[in-house]
């Protein structure tokens, strides 16, 4: 009799340590779920709060000499949300920015083609340093995307490829390849990092335009 007893009583501990095992293991998940849906929450937070407008404009498509690169758009012809997108790319609005092979400013003009470019402007005392002027940088480079448009028939894909790669490398792959001036393939440029710029200050142009076409409108009213 006691044997049975005891052997009773012992089920029954087990029983109970069993049901608190499951009790301890239910809270344990349901903590994990609560922790885990607090951090998918903060993480979607997070993730509007960085791609909204406002922290998008501050901190990635930033939109420095913005009256400058109107004007001087507008006196060209050219399309102020590109002029931005390449500002971005090339120097990131760094107004001093030279690069490893020697281009300058805002939009990295190389100086042989900035002595071109005031040249054919018809810039008067024009010096190589003239490179750092904000103003000055912008308004040729304005001036040189405008002369590429008329050279490449206004196709934005030719144009960034020779505003990366230079005029006579353009052609030549245009002969290579037997590129029209219908080319869009962006995928199909031969040089790597040409291919990588002008896919970035596309896509950079349209998230410019997204971002600024409506303040750039109430502006202008």
């Amino acid at each position: 009799m006691q044997r049975c007893i005891k052997s009773w009583r012992s089920s029954q501990v087990m029983a109970v340590a069993r049901r608190r095992r499951r009790r301890s293991a239910k809270s344990r998940l349901r903590r994990v779920l609560v922790l885990l849906a607090a951090f998918c929450l903060l993480c979607f937070g997070g993730w509007k709060l960085w791609s909204s407008d406002a922290v998008q404009m501050r901190f990635v498509y930033m939109w420095d000499y913005q009256q400058d690169i109107i004007t001087y758009s507008q006196k060209n012809n050219v399309d102020p949300f590109l002029v931005a997108a390449i500002i971005k790319n090339e120097s990131n609005f760094k107004h001093k920015a030279v690069s490893g092979v020697g281009a300058v400013g805002l939009m990295q003009i190389m100086p042989d083609t900035g002595r071109w470019i005031a040249e054919q402007m018809g810039l008067k005392n024009y010096q190589d340093s003239d490179l750092y002027t904000t103003k000055t940088n912008i308004r040729m480079g304005c001036w040189y995307v405008g002369e590429l448009e008329h050279e490449f028939q206004q196709n934005m894909t030719l144009v960034m490829i020779a505003y990366n790669a230079g005029r006579g490398q353009t052609h030549e792959w245009m002969q290579e390849n037997n590129w029209t001036y219908d080319f869009n393939d962006v995928q199909a440029i031969p040089f790597p990092d040409t291919r990588e710029y002008v896919a970035n200050v596309l896509h950079d142009r349209d998230k410019y335009y997204l971002l600024y076409k409506d303040r750039l409108n109430n502006k202008s009213e």
